[in-house]
């Protein structure tokens, strides 16, 4: 036919690059496998990242917080690496189309050719070459879509990774973030501890500056000490005998400077030796020891309370002035102090120092947060005083009456008002590690006393108000309890010689102030009995007929402490 389009089949074919020998050896790839493949290879990076993801998140949060700019370069890297593998990609596109597709050009304008040949050779009934321009037309039509998806998934894959990689890079700036507020946390932690170390150092700065203002009444006391001394042995020149020695034979000028300097002199904290007590013995034997912790087979005899070895301030406040007028009184034989309680004398936080304090009369004294800690107090008496938050610790009380005074024995000076007894008021004293041996509590005051650890060995607590009072591993030796009210009193790990102890405390103490119910005792071999801390320095003083040889009983407790 005249009309027939000069350039044929084959023309095309060339113009297009397309080779029907190598289209007739080789079969193109079918559409639904390219896609099948796509599809399995997202599916399988999907299931990486979230195989990958979930762990990391989950364990490796950590590991991301410290090492955040390693993984942010590590992805970066790998954001690189794709960026170069498509540019590869983009510029050898065509020999990659030609050994994928078969095809260099895939561009709209090419499916003209194909499908024109399609027509022509059907309508000229050519059946092969028809088939076969369809099937040129159908390759490049399937190589179109091919490179259409392709290139969606990569500008897909592309949009996503950046998104990712911004995503990623604000978690890996969180999670640097959270290491530096970790830092700072630790570093707000050791700050507040070294403010609260310096507020340590100016408490103690404030402390110290009080004492040593408080401490300038010292030469006063001196010069009190030394008048009470002159006026004494002027007293002996005379002829005076020294039993008759006492506040009546000072001047009423030395009396008055002493009330002035008892009234003066305040409590203050001061700095201790925290590693040793001169006055405890045992102490210093583990301090001497420590230092040859080798040689000793019992290291538990070392133990003590964990503290510093540099000095410390003491626990509370005390006057060591107080202390020391006590001190002089005594040391001058003047034990009688009810004059200068009655001119206004203010003993409360007295730190006495003497190691013995014999015959010392402080009845009606004002003795509030005093401490006779390691004294060994024989024949005092203390009726009518006020001794609350006292400290007796570690001490040996022997002899001595802390009973309510009658109001018979009350003096000019005091009044009794319309009361039989002027109770003696403990509340919150402590006789812990104490050995107490006949001494008199009678109808006492003392709400919460504590005896923990001590030996109360033919103690006298007749009608004493107690209640809340702690004997725990106290030792209790023939002691009398009728009609005291023992309300919430602790006999945990108490230690006694009388198995009928808790059905007479009942049957004695205030009605309904005991419940024995509560308490069951155990009995215990010598050798315990032996072991409490007190049994050494009881052996000097109780005698032997009241537990040698006699079944001791450890009392526990079988019910709540609520009930």
């Amino acid at each position: 036919m005249s009309n027939e389009d000069p350039m044929d089949a084959g023309d095309l074919d060339v113009a297009l690059g397309d080779d029907e020998s190598l289209s007739a050896a080789k079969d193109p790839r079918p559409a639904a496998a390219h896609r099948g493949v796509r599809t399995g290879w997202g599916a399988l990076v999907f299931m990486l990242g979230v195989a990958c993801g979930i762990p990391v998140a989950i364990f490796m949060p950590g590991f991301l917080s410290d090492h955040g700019s390693v993984v942010l370069g590590i992805v970066l890297g790998a954001l690189l690496f794709v960026l170069v593998v498509l540019s590869l990609i983009f510029v050898f596109r065509q020999p990659l189309w030609r050994w994928l597709f078969r095809r260099t050009e895939v561009e709209v304008t090419r499916f003209a050719g194909p499908l024109a040949d399609v027509a022509r050779y059907a309508a000229g009934q050519r059946v092969d070459e028809a088939t076969e321009a369809a099937k040129n037309f159908a390759e490049i039509a399937l190589a179109r879509y091919a490179w259409i998806t392709t290139r969606r998934w990569l500008v897909a894959s592309i949009t996503g990774l950046i998104a990712a990689m911004a995503a990623l890079a604000g978690s890996a700036l969180l999670f640097e973030q959270n290491k530096l507020l970790r830092a700072q946390s630790v570093l707000l932690v050791e700050q507040n501890q070294r403010i609260d170390f310096q507020n340590s150092l100016i408490d103690t700065q404030i402390q110290l500056a009080e004492a040593e203002r408080s401490a300038q009444i010292g030469p006063e006391v001196v010069e009190i000490g030394a008048l009470i001394g002159a006026e004494r042995q002027a007293f002996l020149d005379q002829g005076g005998d020294i039993d008759d020695f006492g506040l009546a034979q000072l001047t009423s000028s030395t009396r008055g400077r002493i009330v002035a300097a008892s009234l003066v002199a305040r409590p203050y904290r001061y700095l201790a030796p925290a590693n040793a007590n001169p006055r405890d013995s045992n102490g210093l034997i583990r301090t001497a020891l420590a230092r040859r912790s080798d040689a000793v087979a019992d290291r538990s005899v070392l133990e003590t309370e964990a503290r510093p070895e540099t000095e410390r301030l003491v626990d509370r406040s005390v006057s060591p002035e107080r202390g020391d007028l006590l001190t002089m009184l005594t040391a001058n034989s003047i034990l009688d102090t009810e004059a200068l309680t009655a001119l206004g004398a203010d003993f409360s936080f007295a730190e006495f120092r003497r190691e013995l304090a014999g015959g010392l009369s402080m009845r009606h004294a004002r003795l509030a947060f005093a401490d006779f800690s390691w004294t060994r107090m024989v024949g005092c008496r203390f009726g009518a005083a006020q001794l609350d938050h006292a400290r007796i610790e570690n001490a040996v009380v022997r002899g001595t009456e802390f009973s309510a005074l009658p109001a018979s024995e009350v003096s000019e000076q005091f009044s009794a008002g319309d009361f039989d007894y002027l109770p003696t008021s403990m509340a919150g004293i402590s006789f812990r590690n104490s050995v107490i041996h006949r001494t008199g509590f009678a109808r006492v005051n003392a709400i919460a006393p504590v005896f923990d650890n001590a030996v109360v060995a033919m103690a006298d607590f007749t009608g004493a108000s107690i209640g809340g009072a702690s004997f725990r591993n106290a030792m209790i030796i023939d002691s009398v309890f009728d009609g005291a009210s023992l309300l919430s009193m602790d006999l945990e790990e108490a230690v006694v010689f009388d198995q009928t102890f808790l059905e007479r405390l009942k049957a004695t103490a205030a009605t309904g102030t005991f419940v024995a119910e509560r308490w069951t005792l155990t009995p215990i071999p010598a050798g315990v009995v032996a072991d409490h801390p007190g049994y050494i320095e009881m052996t000097n003083h109780v005698p032997e007929t009241a537990y040698a040889g006699v079944q001791a009983w450890r009392i526990n407790r079988v019910a709540p402490a609520s009930e």
